[in-house]
């Protein structure tokens, strides 16, 4: 078994509304965290919400990390290479993922605890203006 499916069956891991997979391994009031996985060809859909999240990179390639304040202009941060292991982003701001490789296994903390009602997932097709990644 290859070590992407082997992840996904041992985190007992499910598609994800944003693309990828993912499992919640802890939650209480105060904090959540998930691991989360995406392979070759797969984004995490541009969304935010409404409260602060730390990504941290555990394993396999580099993770790009795009983000919109404005839905114009946009930056690109990269966890799991140059010793850059996590990306906090802030409330309320626009963001996408994507592998550099084959794969990246991530985890995503959020305080509050994130609940999906706090999810905002950009319309199909949406990207900020200036964006000229995967899309």
């Amino acid at each position: 078994m290859d070590t992407i499916k082997s992840l996904i069956k041992s985190h007992k891991m499910i598609p994800h509304p944003e693309g990828g997979h993912y499992v919640e391994v802890y939650k209480n009031k105060d904090v959540s965290h998930i691991y989360y996985l995406l392979e070759k060809g797969q984004y995490s859909h541009w969304h935010r919400i409404k409260k602060n999240e730390t990504i941290h990179f555990y394993t396999g390639s580099p993770l790009r990390i795009y983000t919109s304040k404005n839905g114009e202009e946009y930056e690109i941060n990269e966890i799991g290479s140059k010793n850059r292991f996590i990306h906090s982003v802030e409330s309320n701001i626009w963001f996408s993922l994507e592998t550099t490789g084959l794969f990246s296994l991530i985890g995503c903390t959020v305080a509050p605890a994130f609940e999906f009602e706090d999810l905002e997932i950009a319309p199909k097709n949406w990207k900020p203006t200036k964006f000229k990644g995967y899309l």
